[in-house]
């Protein structure tokens, strides 16, 4: 089989677009021969299909998992392949969410910013032996934790497959936040690939922090969040109204990368 995909980087997140249609049975093994190719440095993949509903484009995720940094990533694909060069909003379908997101594209800056969804809950869950906060997204589970010292990836490993397996999610990450410094070191674990990578970065993850943070401030209002991460900056943007969340957005820069094509 020749693949056709094409490499994104959406804040140090790499992220390889499969454009050949593939089975979907095929996905895992597929995924696992792509993110064994050392010189790309991919840490996952997603494949193009077509919209099932009224988004423009839809993206299939490796394990089936929701992703924001592939979501925004997908949009710029979509803008480049329809030869959009303005700033414009468009739904762009993605695994793991039942409801097309809004996604709005700056081509001419790389700007890219997208609606996330509501966190399903938020519940208080111990981690590391030290108290955490659980953040529940469709398709994927979230971990916030403030723990200083360094995690080894095994024990990284066991314990987010222990999380992913609590919650019944096809992924799930821990987002290491250090609030006062505006820092996040995010790793992300998927069921089906059984991959873990310490992330460059992580949208779905940020978006779990600023909800924390937005509704940690104990008010109403927009509550706005710059997270640095190893490989990036995503700005946060959480709107809390009745002490409940409304809307959450995150944006950043992300750029698209050559068209590779390799054959199995």
């Amino acid at each position: 089989m020749k693949l056709t995909f094409q490499l994104a980087d959406p804040a140090g997140n790499l992220t390889l677009l499969v454009r050949t249609p593939v089975p979907r049975e095929q996905y895992q093994d597929l995924a696992g021969r792509l993110l064994a190719i050392r010189e790309l440095k991919a840490q996952q993949v997603g494949f193009l299909v077509p919209p099932q509903g009224p988004g423009c484009i839809r993206l299939e995720m490796m394990g089936g998992e929701f992703c924001g940094n592939a979501l925004r990533s997908a949009g710029l694909f979509y803008a480049a392949d329809q030869g959009i060069r303005r700033a414009r909003k468009f739904p762009v379908e993605i695994s793991g969410c039942d409801e097309p997101l809004t996604v709005q594209v700056n081509p001419l800056t790389s700007q890219v910013t997208a609606e996330m969804p509501i966190p399903r809950e938020i519940v208080k869950h111990p981690l590391f032996g030290e108290p955490a906060r659980v953040v529940r997204l469709p398709g994927i589970v979230h971990a916030v934790s403030q723990k200083r010292e360094e995690v080894g990836e095994e024990e990284v490993r066991e314990t987010l497959k222990e999380l992913a397996a609590a919650f019944d999610s096809p992924a799930a990450g821990v987002m290491f936040w250090q609030s006062r410094a505006g820092t996040m070191r995010p790793a992300v674990y998927v069921r089906d690939t059984d991959s873990l990578y310490f992330e460059g970065s992580c949208a779905s993850g940020s978006t779990a922090v600023a909800a924390c943070h937005a509704l940690g401030a104990g008010r109403d209002g927009v509550h706005k969040l710059d997270l640095r991460q190893p490989g990036g900056t995503i700005q946060t943007t959480a709107a809390v109204r009745s002490g409940r969340l409304e809307s959450i957005n995150i944006g950043g820069t992300v750029t698209l990368g050559p068209v590779y094509e390799v054959e199995f």
